[in-house]
């Protein structure tokens, strides 16, 4: 095809659709499902691209530039804790390797680099299997034996700090010493390089520092509500070093009427991206293998409205329950008769594993 006015071609280059060819061919050959290249290349976009431009945005004078910072990077943590969910799951790369340099790298964006990597993905594979919440440590336990911890514990969760889950990082970093583990000098050098970066930070530029831990807290905040709600499962300590937990055997339709769905908006699903569909929840435990990029149509394709009843939690009865329990629901106390089910859980995020 010619243009008359300038009479040149106006077909594509040979050497551009070459390239275009190579390219898809190659992504091909990377990401495991086809429909999810654009997806997930955006996800990782966003990850560094908000990772390094919220960071530098805490740098900036101007107060609400600085909270934008602050939520930018927030958000880039909560996406790459998801995202590297979806990396235990194997449902992002064809490699193994790949899957395995990868998760090691977005690791370090959200806090995970402090556990065992390997240990994170045979923990959260044994949930699916075992249907039950197993924790490596019982921190309601150590808290009756701790009464003046117990009691800072509770003040911290009336005013919405996330002790619990400040206390179970800090214990993932001292139990391998205490139990002389194969991998506390990685945990030793690992947070060491984090906590020398951080306190740097804070002598070079004490608002970045500032920012930065608040967008940790917040991205902690987001992940154990998210996490409270999607399941009525039975706890299980399995510490490192003892034996297995005696767990019944659960088959799927016990899986499927202790898991919620905790949608952040039915009529908007875009919201539901800020957790990179992870609060699709039934259609994730029904089909574990399935990409976030597809959880959502499987969920409106297997759960027709009139069955959502049962099974998708309105977010104003999340809030409610998540404000109303939320010391109880730490510290162990007993709800209300016929409520217990309600209070949720805390402390078992896949990111804390010892």
């Amino acid at each position: 095809m010619y243009s008359r006015r300038a009479g040149v071609s106006c077909a594509p280059r040979q050497e551009e659709t070459w390239l275009f060819t190579r390219v898809k061919g190659g992504l091909r050959r990377i990401f495991r499902y086809e429909d999810g290249i654009v997806p997930n290349l955006m996800a990782m976009a966003f990850i560094v691209a908000g990772y390094a431009g919220g960071f530098l945005l805490l740098f900036s004078k101007p107060v609400w530039v600085w909270t934008l910072g602050v939520l930018i990077l927030a958000e880039s943590m909560i996406i790459s804790a998801y995202f590297l969910h979806e990396l235990v799951h194997h449902t992002i790369f064809r490699s193994k390797a790949l899957n395995a340099r990868v998760l090691a790298a977005i690791s370090w964006v959200n806090g995970a680099c402090l556990s065992s990597l390997a240990r994170t993905e045979k923990k959260h594979l044994a949930h699916h299997i075992q249907k039950a919440d197993i924790i490596s440590f019982d921190f309601r336990e150590w808290l009756k034996g701790h009464p003046v911890i117990r009691r800072g514990v509770a003040i911290l969760e009336w005013a919405y700090f996330p002790a619990v889950e400040i206390l179970m990082r800090v214990m993932m970093v001292i139990q391998p010493f205490s139990r002389s583990l194969p991998h506390r000098y990685r945990l030793l050098t690992t947070f060491i390089i984090r906590s020398g970066l951080w306190v740097w930070l804070l002598y070079w530029h004490w608002p970045a520092a500032l920012g930065y831990a608040l967008s940790l807290l917040i991205m902690i905040s987001v992940l154990r509500f998210v996490d409270a709600f999607q399941h009525t499962y039975d706890a299980f300590v399995a510490e490192p070093g003892s034996g297995d937990p005696d767990i019944p055997r659960r088959n799927a339709a016990y899986e499927e009427e202790h898991t919620y769905s905790n949608l952040l908006s039915v009529r908007w699903p875009v919201c539901n991206l800020l957790t990179l569909n992870f609060v699709y929840h039934n259609a994730h435990h029904a089909l574990p293998s399935m990409p976030w990029h597809r959880l959502r149509k499987y969920h409106e394709s297997c759960y027709p409205l009139e069955s959502r009843k049962s099974s998708v939690l309105p977010l104003k009865d999340q809030l409610i329950s998540y404000h109303r329990y939320r010391v109880m629901r730490a510290t162990g106390q007993d709800g209300p008769s016929g409520q217990q089910d309600f209070m949720g859980a805390v402390g078992v995020s896949f990111l804390t594993v010892f």
